[in-house]
């Protein structure tokens, strides 16, 4: 199954990378628009990462759903929102670092056993609440959901008290001898990342599920279902493609893969970052190229 990717027409201000799953905004922080390469399918999460922040600009990054089709090539606007949104046939919102879920805190009923939360009877979560999640284009684990914790530089220091971190390192504690940190370990780490929506290593999905003749656009934050953002869009009108706007603070995001294969390269670096801050990876013993790639520094 090929990855999924942005689609090759975008706002004039990204630079693509990565067989097309990294968007960087070269400049400003307009002209950012960028689509998915394919329609989503109903049921099927297009799920980012943020890996890079800019400071010194107001807002983030937007993100949603459209029917208009990139391959037109039609005219793009400055702005997701609330330029392409005011075009029609979009449902587009900004991510905030807070007020993301639709549902009252005051509904919240528990925390299930995999770390999500439910909202009773009245909002059942379209992910479920269980480990697996049951998708159009096939299961993924909710960890992969989740913001993946990024070890700090033992120099600086780390959590004294978070043992699963600690084992993530080597007997030394240095970065460099890592070891490897067990699927269970990864979940226990992932659920206690204290991190907001708009940080960089938080992960932000977006998705649709049919509803009678209609659909109901839902965002996925952190591993958690954010309720029915946008309902009422006429999904059988045409084909609805996600739409990320890399704005403001956001200066770069990057694919997850959910359900294709990507490069062996990116699919390396994604390993190695999963056990080592990429503060650290200057200590490692391998050449400056390779560095600046794990660094995301070869744009």
């Amino acid at each position: 199954m090929p990855p999924t990717r942005f689609h090759p027409y975008y706002g004039k201000n990204i630079i693509l990378c990565d067989d097309n799953t990294v968007a960087f905004r070269k400049a400003s922080f307009a002209h950012a628009i960028t689509f998915s390469e394919k329609p989503l399918l109903p049921g099927e999460i297009f799920l980012l990462e943020i890996e890079k922040n800019e400071r010194g600009w107001s807002g983030h990054m937007r993100l949603g759903l459209t029917q208009l089709d990139p391959s037109s090539r039609f005219p793009l606007p400055q702005y997701a929102l609330p330029d392409l949104a005011n075009m029609g046939h979009s449902w587009i919102f900004a991510v905030t670092k807070s007020h993301n879920n639709v549902y009252d805190y005051e509904d919240l009923v528990d925390v299930g056993p995999s770390g999500e939360r439910r909202y009773g009877k009245s909002h059942p979560s379209v992910l479920g609440y269980g480990k697996q999640i049951f998708t159009s284009r096939g299961v993924v684990y909710r960890s992969i959901l989740r913001a993946l914790p990024r070890l700090q530089d033992p120099r600086s220091g780390y959590e004294e008290d978070d043992d699963d971190l600690l084992s993530a390192m080597g007997p030394s504690g240095s970065a460099s001898s890592v070891v490897t940190t067990s699927a269970a370990q990864l979940e226990a780490m992932s659920s206690r990342v204290g991190i907001l929506p708009t940080d960089v290593g938080s992960r932000i999905g977006v998705m649709y599920i049919r509803n009678g003749d209609l659909a109901e656009m839902h965002f996925i934050i952190n591993g958690d279902d954010q309720g029915p953002c946008a309902t009422g869009i006429p999904y059988q009108n045409g084909p609805l493609y996600a739409v990320v706007d890399v704005y403001g603070t956001t200066k770069q995001v990057h694919i997850v893969q959910l359900y294709g294969v990507a490069t062996l390269q990116s699919a390396c670096r994604d390993a190695i970052l999963q056990h080592i801050a990429k503060t650290a990876v200057s200590s490692l013993p391998l050449p400056r190229k390779l560095k600046e790639y794990l660094m995301y520094q070869s744009l």
